[in-house]
């Protein structure tokens, strides 16, 4: 039986360190977050109103690419940020923040109105909610140089959206994980527990082998 889940989540919050354990694990393909494949994102970190567009643009093309790779995929799949996330969660960012003009706004979510709600879903989100202070932790110690102009209130502002998103979200399924309370990367009795969810969740899962330990 085939499966897709992705893991949302806001900057810092450990989506990545999750996907990765979670296809470790399970055996499921990774479809990793396109950050380093986009030629706008050092530009737009240094001037974000000037190339906000262009660079959530590009995001949404990879996006859109690797969501059609996804469902040719006869294998079960684990997906680094959902396609979602962008549109609802950071250009809408960008422009209450006026980073992003009213014109640019509109044509991006026109783009994304068209496109997304016809796509097959995931099967599943696991949405990690994470502090902005963890989050801020986070981005500090792994150092990526283009993220050390992201500012306490752009996290606060990512964090009140995904709280919105996570409300008023209805086309899959979201399991929703606090992430300040458990150690997904870690702690193997939290990580067991997170697997014991999914079964709980998606039945096929017991039909597959995976590893505790990996």
């Amino acid at each position: 039986m085939k499966y897709f889940i992705a893991i949302a989540g806001n900057i810092g919050a450990g989506k990545s360190s999750l996907a990765k354990k979670l296809s470790a694990n399970l055996g499921w393909e990774l479809f990793q977050e396109p950050f380093c494949q986009n030629p706008y994102l050092e530009n737009f970190y240094e001037d974000m109103r000037k190339w906000a567009f262009h660079c959530e643009t590009a995001f949404f093309a990879s996006r859109i690419s690797d969501h059609f790779e996804i469902l040719k995929k006869e294998n079960s799949i684990i997906q680094d940020r959902c396609i979602y996330e962008g549109a609802e969660i950071f250009v809408k960012n960008l422009y209450r923040r006026n980073h992003l003009s009213e014109t640019d706004w509109q044509t991006y979510k026109k783009l994304y109105d068209s496109i997304v709600p016809n796509l097959q879903t995931p099967d599943l989100i696991i949405f990690l909610q994470s502090s902005v202070e963890r989050c801020l932790s986070h981005i500090k110690k792994r150092e990526r140089g283009m993220e050390t102009a992201i500012d306490r209130e752009y996290i606060e502002n990512l964090n009140y959206l995904y709280e919105e998103w996570e409300k008023t979200f209805s086309l899959c399924p979201i399991f929703r994980v606090d992430a300040d309370k458990v150690d997904l990367k870690y702690n193997e009795i939290d990580f067991k527990s997170l697997l014991q969810e999914l079964k709980l969740r998606l039945p096929g899962i017991n039909q597959q082998n995976f590893s505790f330990g990996a």
